[in-house]
């Protein structure tokens, strides 16, 4: 940290602490309040100056990973009636189980039906079974569509172009 941002910090603390004495001593009339108010601006300005880069780069994260977090909950709850509701967590164990029972190939339709849920959750959970390297997305030309593969749970006698 450079001579002239620790000076400038530690004025700020400084300046804070009295300004937020001045404004807490009664008999001071000229300034109460807003007194404090500003001692506490103050010595809060001092503080995230004397701080260092790399204690302010982690409090930014994590405020903009609290907004991300209020904003994303805001979302949900401004869904109306008829929106998608969120997606269960353990869905994508449940399509490995269902992989595995299934030899392997699972299509969108078979993950809805077998588990009852609706086509979008379905195609979620198997984005993320995709996203986590358990499945590969690949598509039946003959039938024209989507098909996940999942090759641990595909034995090895089957030939998985076959399909």
């Amino acid at each position: 940290m450079k001579l002239s941002q620790r000076v400038i910090g530690w004025g700020l603390v400084g300046f804070g602490a009295v300004t937020v004495l001045a404004g807490a001593i009664p008999w001071v009339e000229a300034i109460h309040l807003e007194g404090v108010f500003i001692g506490l601006a103050s010595f809060a300005a001092g503080a995230w100056v004397l701080a260092g880069k790399e204690l302010r780069g982690t409090i930014r994260r994590g405020l903009r990973a609290w907004q991300d977090t209020r904003r994303s909950a805001r979302n949900v709850s401004q869904r109306g009636p008829g929106a998608v509701a969120l997606m269960d967590r353990l869905l994508p164990v449940r399509i490995l189980k269902l992989a595995r029972e299934q030899g392997g190939v699972l299509t969108v339709a078979q993950v809805a039906m077998e588990l009852n849920v609706p086509l979008d959750q379905a195609q979620a959970g198997l984005d993320e079974c995709v996203r986590a390297g358990n499945a590969f997305p690949d598509y039946d030309m003959a039938r024209g569509h989507a098909l996940y593969r999942f090759p641990e749970f595909v034995g090895p006698d089957r030939d998985l172009l076959s399909n």
